[in-house]
């Protein structure tokens, strides 16, 4: 399939990259040579300088040719432009990246097709929906429905109380088990199991099962004890930020801590309903209640990127600089952001 990427910024360059994997004929364009710079010694694409809305720039990477044409720059408007643009020059199907709520309604998706945009995302909201589907759940690493949720598939790590250790699988995933375990992950190894393999403590194990067992493998992981979720604190106060809040359960308290001050401002015009609060993060620290039941979300506020979710008892309000504990794939140094102080 031949495909062309409109941006490398970190999600086209991300898009590029498994793409790319797939051995399909992958073209990014971008108007910064920086971006650009190292992409094509690594995979199998074409980088090409050149910018999104010009109709020169994209008759020389053959967008009138390309199946599939996508648009992921930082800009909204510059990807639905571009993808109107290839779109009547003759790409076969295109895909934009918005900024703007109002563009991903349903409501609206017929006006964008008639314009000859096939599909619209949001990363933004994606990863809110991630996030407010998983927080309920904390002590579930990842969730998937499947085939109209008639089917879920969950990531638990599991403890080391867990009753399913060091079994053979075939004692355990029988015809008459209410769940089947696809895949193990051990450290950085994926493995796919078979029948004398076994569970591990703190192994990342992949149920496949339907909703009504997910309070016996609950149980079975080791997972009974572990806290359920009515506070949620969000270091950041992104557009993810918002999305998450205005999704998460109504039983659920959610404080936002961002540093813009007129930023504050429009959230708490956006999240106007009691259990909202939203705090400038330069405001000196206050006396307050412990985190008990609170599960935390660390983005970085400048690009809405999330470093790293935990809850209580991991991780401690009272103590928010101690990170023991916390899977995190970078160092976090919150003075880097300003959101504490003293």
């Amino acid at each position: 399939m031949r495909i062309i990427i409109a941006g490398a910024g970190r999600v086209g360059t991300h898009l590029a990259k498994l793409l790319a994997r797939e051995r399909h004929d992958i073209t990014v364009i971008d108007d910064s040579l920086e971006r650009l710079a190292g992409l094509g010694d690594h995979y199998d694409l074409l980088p090409k300088v050149g910018s999104p809305i010009s109709i020169t720039d994209l008759r020389s990477v053959g967008t009138e040719h390309a199946d599939l044409f996508v648009g992921v720059t930082p800009n909204g408007s510059v990807n639905l432009t571009s993808c109107m643009l290839a779109k009547k020059m003759g790409a076969k199907k295109t895909v934009a990246r918005v900024d703007t709520y109002e563009h991903i309604q349903k409501k609206n998706q017929e006006l964008f097709q008639s314009t000859g945009i096939d599909s619209l995302i949001m990363p933004e909201m994606i990863a809110a929906e991630e996030i407010s589907s998983s927080v309920p759940r904390s002590w579930i690493r990842q969730y998937w429905d499947i085939e109209d949720s008639d089917l879920i598939l969950l990531g638990i790590k599991v403890r080391g109380n867990s009753t399913i250790l060091n079994k053979p699988l075939r004692e355990l995933c029988g015809a008459s088990a209410p769940y089947h375990i696809v895949a193990i992950k051990r450290g950085e190894e994926t493995l796919i199991p078979h029948g004398n393999d076994s569970v591990q403590a703190y192994d990342l194990v992949y149920f496949m099962t339907t909703k009504k067992y997910l309070d016996q493998i609950r149980l079975l992981t080791g997972k009974e004890d572990y806290p359920e979720v009515r506070h949620v604190t969000i270091m950041g106060g992104g557009l993810t930020s918002l999305f998450t809040a205005k999704m998460l359960p109504e039983s659920i308290t959610v404080k936002i801590i961002e540093k813009d001050e007129k930023r504050c401002l429009e959230l708490a015009e956006q999240l106007p309903e009691k259990r909202f609060r939203v705090i400038h993060g330069r405001d000196e620290a206050r006396p307050g209640p412990g985190s008990s039941n609170t599960g935390v979300i660390i983005m970085n506020p400048n690009n809405g990127e999330i470093l790293a979710m935990a809850s209580y008892p991991v991780f401690n309000l009272n103590d928010p600089r101690n990170t023991d504990g916390l899977e995190i794939n970078v160092e976090l140094n919150p003075d880097e952001f300003g959101l504490m102080n003293g």
